[in-house]
């Protein structure tokens, strides 16, 4: 193995890392902002503020209230 295959195999495996911890390291926090009747966007439910006028940071749709009970 060269020393091309080797950095661009190493890149690979940290972007695959740093994938898996973007999209599946938050769960923890977004349940709690729920459990504490935050307000959510009903397309980007990371979104969320205890403000019932806010309006979502992406799409600017009105936050509604999170409902946990459902899961």
């Amino acid at each position: 193995m060269d020393l091309a295959q080797i950095i661009v195999t190493v890149a690979g495996l940290a972007l695959i890392v740093l994938t898996l911890w973007f999209f599946f390291g938050k769960k923890a926090n977004m349940k709690g902002a729920a459990a504490k009747g935050a307000y959510a966007c009903p397309m980007h439910p990371w979104i969320t503020s205890d403000d019932p006028a806010a309006e979502c940071s992406i799409c600017g749709m009105k936050l509604v209230k999170s409902d946990d009970s459902s899961s």
